[in-house]
């Protein structure tokens, strides 16, 4: 998937910071900040021409943010083209993240691609930009991964290991180049939105997935899911909105939420946090 990134790249690049904190651990609880703008603020969206990224673009740009993309096309405005699956292009992600406030990472690869090894190089290697992130003094981290029953049902038998070992190295580096109180990880099962039905990736249309959210989201499909064995409490699992999700990643950006949101409904409360303005 694509990644863009801003106007002016510096020529030289900061230390790293010195860690004040313990590195975070693997699971933290998701904490709601009492106040936080995007006004003034600088941003990178890695992957920021895609399903996810481009609508965080578009959302931090309303707020009032300085935001740019970092993508292997270059797209977008701004945009800086870089392949961030190939590790030599850490350096020059560290000189274009000099300062910066924040950074959205959205990158990601079809799971259904087929092309394992590929898999886990863009969802992990490309992940490992909190590591560049960090060194350029980025204070803050947000970090789109995969729901953890997705991961335990899925993963467990041995299908897609690929995209989950490259989910857990991402998520890996994360924790170890930020505190737990300067990032958000976000962890989706099912995204929908769009027009358009997609088979690969598996996609359903806004309309549809309404339709689902209604259905699952109530609370007594909630109820049986919860006492449920995990193939079948997935299938019953409450989609995201792709502009939910979004705005959820634009809390964590500006600040507005920090920690790990694991499920739809957790994914809520952080996009609940942008959507009043704090």
């Amino acid at each position: 998937m694509s990644i863009a990134s801003s106007a002016s790249i510096a020529t030289r690049v900061a230390p790293p910071r010195a860690r004040t904190t313990a590195p975070r651990r693997a699971v933290a609880p998701l904490r709601a900040v009492a106040s936080a703008s995007a006004d003034g603020q600088k941003i990178a969206v890695l992957g920021g021409t895609g399903f996810v990224g481009s609508r965080v673009v578009d959302i931090l740009s309303k707020a009032g943010a300085d935001v740019f993309s970092v993508s292997k096309s270059g797209g977008g405005p701004g945009g800086v083209a870089l392949d961030l699956a190939d590790p030599a292009s850490a350096g020059a992600l560290a000189e274009a993240l000099q300062g910066v406030d924040a950074v959205v990472s959205c990158v990601g690869f079809n799971p259904f691609g087929g092309d394992e090894a590929m898999s886990r190089a863009v969802n992990g290697d490309a992940n490992a930009a909190a590591a560049a992130a960090a060194e350029a003094g980025v204070k803050r981290f947000v970090y789109v991964s995969v729901a953890s029953i997705v991961r335990d049902v899925v993963g467990d038998a041995n299908l897609m290991t690929g995209y989950f070992e490259g989910k857990k190295i991402a998520e890996s580096a994360v924790a170890n180049a930020f505190a737990e109180t300067d990032a958000l990880v976000l962890k989706p099962s099912f995204v929908y939105g769009g027009d358009a039905f997609s088979a690969n990736p598996p996609r359903v249309t806004q309309q549809y997935g309404e339709v689902l959210t209604k259905l699952l989201g109530s609370g007594l499909v909630k109820g049986i899911a919860d006492k449920m064995p995990g193939a079948i409490a997935l299938t019953l699992a409450e989609p995201v909105a792709v502009d939910t999700l979004a705005r959820a990643c634009a809390a964590g950006a500006v600040g507005a939420a920090e920690g790990v949101a694991d499920g739809t409904d957790a994914i809520k409360a952080c996009a609940a946090r942008m959507d009043d303005g704090r």
